[in-house]
């Protein structure tokens, strides 16, 4: 394999009577909040990931050479990412960047990457900024977007009938982008619905006492959200004693359907949710997953694994299969060779457009609901919507 930051083969052959031919690595830089609040989702996406890495350097690497990771926490702090990404790229000379979890964070991080002409595969952000106005060459997303992702809840507003809706979001680029797509995919699925008002909160907010006062004065019949994490978690106990949930149907992105939320609040998770996930520990559709979650489980040491490590798995098999394809880690021949890339993943293929540069990511949409002898929500039925906008 070539690349212009290695060691050349005359210089590796002039080496070997003394210590053996230098093998070349592929450093993946790793970016992932593993502390405060995002470690939730980030230490998950980081068993996803070494365990993707550990499975390609088992089976004899990438053309012989083996994937190394360089891992920085991100804190969930746009700046702290940045920084990150820059210390990886000119101390450590990674050969690719991958990660990221808020919006906010990837647009960091794909800025450094545009700088300094080094790939970017973005595993969890979503808005539809990093593939539209503040697209490049190095920047790719194996994760869905706010496009589909607001295409999709209104999809399901326009099956369950509803007319009357108010929408909350966070007050930055997911939650703005996120409103947009739902307002896009209204006007396609559901035109005749009112929306009656538009609710933003700040990231990181804790208390939505005003917002849940906001959204019983308006009478509407359905709630459509991308609070995720700990902002739906707190908004749903201030909700519950109001009785809010008895009185809308709540569409919410932000995967509050995975594991990681539905497990940690148990018996107290609302009634009346429909959300989405990538990924469900306890649903086989796609026939490869039942290993894939069985070597998880294994690896974790629960038989209830979280969603995230599915994200990080799949970013690096990507890399891996770029970087076989290229014979290369140079920047530009990555680049072409992820662009129209097709993969086989756990939860089905993959293809990344060579436009946008965007993977064709659906996602796991349904009720939330109450199973017998189970202490938290499961979804039922399945759906999978897939990413495609009509």
């Amino acid at each position: 394999m070539t690349s212009t930051t290695r060691i050349t083969a005359a210089a590796a052959a002039l080496l070997a009577g003394s210590i053996g031919a230098a093998q070349a690595d592929i450093k993946i830089g790793v970016l992932y909040p593993t502390s405060g609040t995002g470690a939730v989702y980030g230490v998950p996406a980081m068993q996803g990931h070494d365990m993707a890495v550990d499975e390609i350097n088992g089976g004899g690497g990438v053309g012989g050479e083996m994937l190394v990771t360089f891992a920085r926490d991100t804190k969930l702090k746009p700046a702290a990412a940045a920084a990150a990404a820059k210390e990886l790229i000119t101390k450590d000379n990674v050969d690719v960047l991958v990660g990221g979890l808020s919006s906010a964070v990837g647009l960091a991080i794909s800025e450094v990457a545009r700088q300094e002409g080094v790939i970017y595969i973005a595993t969890i952000p979503k808005t539809i900024q990093m593939t539209t106005t503040k697209l490049h060459k190095h920047v790719f997303r194996t994760s869905s977007h706010t496009d589909f992702e607001g295409d999709a809840m209104a999809q399901i507003v326009a099956q369950l009938g509803k007319t009357k809706l108010c929408d909350i979001q966070l007050d930055y680029a997911y939650g703005h982008d996120l409103a947009a797509g739902i307002e896009k995919g209204l006007k396609r699925h559901a035109p005749n619905v009112e929306k009656v008002i538009d609710l933003r909160s700040k990231l990181g907010a804790t208390d939505y006492n005003a917002q849940i006062t906001q959204i019983l004065g308006t009478g509407c019949d359905v709630v459509t959200s991308g609070l995720w994490g700990s902002h739906f978690v707190n908004f749903a106990q201030q909700a519950q004693p109001f009785g809010l949930f008895d009185q809308v149907v709540y569409i919410s992105g932000g995967e509050i359907a995975s594991h990681e939320i539905a497990g940690r609040m148990g018996k107290d998770y609302p009634d009346n949710v429909w959300s989405n996930t990538y990924e469900l520990w306890y649903d086989h559709t796609v026939p490869a997953h039942e290993k894939f979650q069985a070597d998880l489980a294994a690896r974790a040491g629960t038989k209830e694994t979280a969603m995230w490590p599915v994200l990080a798995y799949i970013g690096v098999k990507f890399i891996a299969a770029a970087a076989e394809k290229a014979g290369s880690t140079d920047a530009d021949e990555l680049a072409a060779a992820l662009e129209g890339m097709s993969i086989d993943t756990p939860v089905g293929p993959r293809t990344i457009d060579p436009e946008t540069h965007q993977a064709d990511t659906g996602q796991f949409w349904g009720p939330m609901v109450r199973k017998e002898g189970v202490d938290y929500r499961v979804m039922n039925p399945v759906t999978y919507i897939p990413a495609k906008i009509d």
